[in-house]
């Protein structure tokens, strides 16, 4: 029988210490590059696995992060937790993600039940009260919340820029000659997407353009929301030139429900959606879109956890800030 690859084989073959080894993998102590990139390509080779039951009671710790999103099977999520995952196990930490359907009070339960099983939470959303997030912070739990805009005692924020790619958007449309211009959004009057349309608004008054209340509309982000939203966009006796989407799947319910009227995309009506995810290069027309670096999203939430998770005394909220890119496709 195979005998079982130690702590102590791992060192012996890096050249280190076995309290370096150790630091590396809870990454609670600085470790040169260098150093942390022989000891990692060591236990890879030797297939070396901590016992996890007996270096989380040594450490009291769980080495588990846990990722809360509204549903996982949204691109934005899945890559967020890749991403996540990306930074934390390096470090030999694991994520743990549950979806809460956007529910307030699923959200409540899921928290509850992991504030003793985890060792930090990446929560996405950015409506919470500062009641729902008082467990996580009693608890001194690192927090990271996703999409909020301002972080807060006991909690840092990774965001994207969500007024300027609002704007970035909207001004991309003026510029290919549009001047009616649609937004279907989320049906939320905070966070991310309000800050979209803000931006959009921001960008036709700054074109000497006058911002329609009708042509805001808000719908779920999915296929059929988009789709619903499209056809009462249509329906508008003045119908808008070009329509920017909150997600692109969203816009992909919206493009079909334009060439269910006969009405051809772009020519007819342009659209825009966000995200960039891996459909909107599939559909045809292909999507014009502005992507979200949702990994990135993710890695920087992670390397926050990882930050806070070492300290000895904890700093100042921090907030990230993770630009949105226009992807010129067919749509727009």
């Amino acid at each position: 029988m195979r005998r079982r690859v130690g702590i102590t084989d791992v060192a012996a073959k890096a050249g280190v210490s076995v309290t370096t080894v150790s630091h590396v993998l809870s990454s609670r102590r600085p470790v040169s590059q260098a150093t942390r990139n022989r000891v990692l390509k060591v236990i890879e080779e030797l297939d070396y696995r901590p016992n996890e039951l007996a270096r989380s009671m040594r450490a009291q710790r769980t080495f588990t992060i846990a990722l809360i999103v509204p549903d996982i099977t949204d691109p934005f999520g899945a890559s967020v937790a890749r991403g996540l995952q990306d930074a934390v196990r390096p470090a030999s930490y694991h994520c743990l993600v549950a979806s809460t359907d956007a529910e307030r009070d699923v959200e409540r339960d899921i928290l509850h039940r992991l504030l003793t099983r985890v060792d930090g939470v990446v929560l996405s959303g950015s409506g919470n009260t500062p009641e729902e997030l008082e467990p996580v912070i009693d608890a001194r739990l690192p927090l990271v919340l996703l999409g909020a805009d301002t972080p807060g005692p006991g909690f840092d924020v990774v965001t994207g820029a969500d007024h300027d790619s609002g704007a970035l958007a909207t001004k991309h449309l003026l510029e290919r000659g549009h001047r009616r211009i649609a937004v279907i959004t989320a049906p939320t009057d905070f966070g991310a997407p309000a800050r979209r349309v803000e931006g959009y608004r921001d960008a036709l008054t700054e074109a000497g353009l006058p911002a329609d209340p009708a042509l805001v509309v808000s719908a779920p982000v999915t296929r059929d929301g988009g789709a619903y939203a499209m056809a009462a966009l249509m329906d508008l006796p003045d119908r808008p030139e070009a329509v920017i989407c909150g997600d692109d799947v969203v816009a992909i319910g919206a493009v079909g429900a334009a060439a269910g009227r006969g009405l051809s995309v772009p020519a007819d009506v342009a659209v825009m959606g966000f995200g960039d995810h891996e459909a909107a290069a599939l559909v045809t027309p292909k999507l014009t879109t502005m992507a979200l670096p949702s990994r990135e999203h993710g890695r920087a939430a992670g390397e926050l956890i990882l930050e806070r998770i070492r300290e000895t005394e904890p700093g100042e909220p921090r907030r990230i800030v993770i630009p949105a890119v226009l992807v010129q496709r067919d749509s727009a």
